[in-house]
């Protein structure tokens, strides 16, 4: 019987040993991957679900190979595999993958490139601003003083569905906006909208049409200069297109003013026509069809300019720059940089891009996270001006980890007990103009008043950054509880761009602490020990827990605690992967920032990267990103350093048809 079994087996046990031997034929990697890999990646066992043997054999640049060894690769650069239990690769071995992965992924004929170009269309966020802008409008509630008892939000807004965020983690994804049904219908009624809003508003009307209202009566002269005022601000062409653009919605005006005997009404219904259109909806460039990547036009590099420092339209001297092609120029695309940071529209990179990056905008999005509107106010503000101040005083992109220096709600800063140090401005001077200064606090104090953050010293148990704020405490915790692997995993995804994959069948953390009913009053780290006990969960939450324990002094809304509501001592003491040991959240950031600096440092670099270009950032990013690193760390990880060499990359000032091979 044992012999029968042993004859029916033999095929398949030959037919895996043949793959093998074929598969080492055929790829550069099978040693490598056939010495270290196949005992726990082949088509038997699939650890984790992935079959290295099939994979040696398929084409490499197949879509599904391709995303599988990009995580390969990733894994192996890191050194996060081979599994520590296991021999380690050689120096030898990781510069062949390195090599090999170089020359089929991130070069293209042995020669650098930036991909297809993708299409974008405008999210919600920069339809708003841009709306507001070439209209001359606002339709978003104004910023107020007063407490009214709920968080106002834009009526605009409200008629759009919000954007789904896509691969690179922000809702300006092109390959997410492409594969999603825009709602025209709720854009048509929200553009509706806000035309309403600016032909009932004289001084808007004058700002774009160069008169206080649009007449009933308007001659046919006067009709296309109207027409041509318009689309001047709406369009984002070169001139001879917007004259030319003129001529043909000028032709469907006259034949709509036939039947309406209105050119006001003609005439707004011509321009909401535009503003339905392709050519506003989305960013239209010119396409040469080649393979090869191309300088973009001035005007098109204007627009990818202004959506990602502003999030909105080129202002006119932007387009005037675009249209006589100085913009194209080095010197002055930097001046336009600096130009642009001290213009008030910079706050969409602390609002939108910091915002979905940081996850702070649900603070006043979301009702899951609502408490009431101080509160969310408060903290939502504290991170906005703490992400604005770090272009304002060209900081360091460090201090989003660690700083001596923080914003606090005014509501919680009592300077009269001497526990908080107000900062103040003459102390750190400002680089680039505050474009909050618009928000004045009341003089008198009142119970519904609204006070904006305050600039303060940061205290050294807590340390500074945005890491112990009440926003992030509160977004990283559960509903009714804090939640030290949430908080954990958050600072490993999103502070230093370590991808984690849930294992299987992980056990719940009840199981752990009925495992523990032995012993009275376990401990979090008790709890958590017994939680990831298994082998399979010992190598990331060796990362995870101390940066979640660290953070236990932080209740689910930020405050300070020392004792549990079970009168159980909080412990927040913990043991960093490389073995040094903190007793306190300010330890903890100190040794974050010592041991992840170059993860957090290319992590930042990263994000800020791939929502400026709209898509996840793919293999052949990484020779720009290598450059841009490279000029960020010389000048000390400023911010508005990371800004610069992002415009400057070829990524991001030109464009690139075919699809790659």
């Amino acid at each position: 019987m044992r012999r029968s079994l042993f004859a029916a087996a033999l095929p398949l046990l030959l037919t895996v040993s043949i793959g093998r031997v074929i598969a080492a034929q055929q790829h550069p990697l099978s040693p490598l991957i056939t010495q270290h890999c196949l005992d726990c990646h082949d088509a038997e066992t699939r650890t984790a679900g992935i079959d290295l043997a099939t994979l040696l054999q398929q084409p490499v640049q197949e879509a599904a190979p391709r995303n599988l060894w990009i995580r390969i690769e990733e894994v192996i650069r890191k050194r996060e595999m081979p599994p520590p239990d296991q021999p380690p690769l050689s120096d030898p071995e990781l510069t062949s993958v390195a090599d090999w992965f170089w020359q089929t992924y991130v070069l293209r004929d042995g020669r650098p490139h930036i991909g297809t170009t993708p299409l974008r269309r405008l999210t919600r966020y920069e339809l708003q601003n841009t709306l507001e802008d070439v209209l001359a409008i606002s339709l978003r509630p104004a910023w107020s003083s007063t407490l009214t008892g709920t968080i106002e939000q834009s009526r605009f807004a409200g008629m759009i569905p919000s954007d789904i965020p896509g691969n690179s983690g922000f809702d300006n994804d092109a390959q997410r906006l492409e594969s999603l049904r825009p709602p025209l219908q709720q854009i048509a009624d929200a553009i509706h909208f806000a035309l309403q809003q600016f032909s009932q508003d004289p001084a808007a009307v004058q700002a774009v049409l160069k008169v206080p209202e649009i007449p009933v009566a308007a001659s046919e002269l006067e009709s296309r200069e109207f027409l041509l005022a318009f689309l001047q601000r709406v369009l984002r062409v070169d001139r001879d297109s917007v004259h030319e653009q003129t001529a043909v919605w000028h032709e469907l005006y006259l034949n709509h003013v036939l039947t309406s005997r209105d050119s006001r009404r003609s005439l707004l219904h011509i321009f909401e026509m535009i503003l339905v259109s392709p050519e506003f909806l989305y960013r239209l460039e010119g396409s040469r069809n080649q393979p090869e990547p191309y300088p973009v036009s001035g005007h098109e590099l204007a627009t990818r300019l202004s959506c990602f420092l502003w999030s909105s339209a080129p202002d006119a001297e932007l387009r005037q720059l675009a249209e006589d092609g100085r913009l194209l120029q080095e010197d002055v695309l930097l001046q336009q940089v600096d130009r642009m940071l001290n213009s008030p529209r910079r706050l969409s990179l602390a609002e939108n891009f910091a915002g979905q990056w940081l996850g702070f905008a649900e603070l006043l999005s979301s009702d899951d996270y609502f408490r009431d509107e101080r509160w969310n106010r408060e903290t939502y503000d504290e991170i906005l001006y703490f992400c604005d101040e770090l272009i304002r005083a060209d900081r360091s992109l460090f201090d989003l980890v660690q700083s001596d220096w923080a914003y606090r709600r005014d509501s919680g800063v009592d300077p009269a007990d001497g526990s908080t140090a107000i900062i103040a401005r003459a102390d750190r001077p400002d680089v680039y103009a505050d474009v909050l200064a618009t928000r004045q606090p009341p003089r008198k104090r009142t119970r519904n008043n609204y006070f904006p953050p305050l600039l303060v010293k940061s205290q050294q148990d807590t340390g500074g950054g945005i890491l112990t704020s009440p926003a992030i405490m509160r977004i990283t915790a559960a509903k009714n509880r804090t939640s030290p692997i949430r908080r954990g995993v958050w600072v490993l995804n999103t502070l230093i761009g370590k991808r984690l994959e849930p294992p299987a069948d992980v056990p719940p953390l009840d199981e752990a602490r009925a495992a523990l009913a032995v012993k009275q009053n376990p401990t979090v780290a008790e709890l958590l020990q017994q939680h990831v006990s298994r082998a399979e969960c010992i190598s990331c939450h060796k990362a995870i827990d101390p940066l979640g324990l660290g953070l236990e002094n932080f209740d689910s809304f930020g405050e300070w605690r020392d004792i549990y509501p079970d009168a159980a001592p909080v412990v927040a003491r913990g043991i960093m992967p490389n073995g040094s040991t903190f007793e306190t959240p300010g330890q903890m950031q100190t040794l974050l920032h010592e041991l992840y600096q170059q993860e957090i440092a290319e992590n930042f670099v990263r994000q800020m990267y791939a929502y400026a270009l709209g898509r996840a950032l793919e293999p052949h990013d990484r020779v720009s990103l290598k450059r841009i690193m490279t000029a960020v760390a010389a000048e000390e990880y400023r911010v508005t350093s990371v800004i610069r060499q992002i415009v400057l990359s070829d990524q991001f000032r030109m464009r690139q048809d075919a699809e790659d091979p």
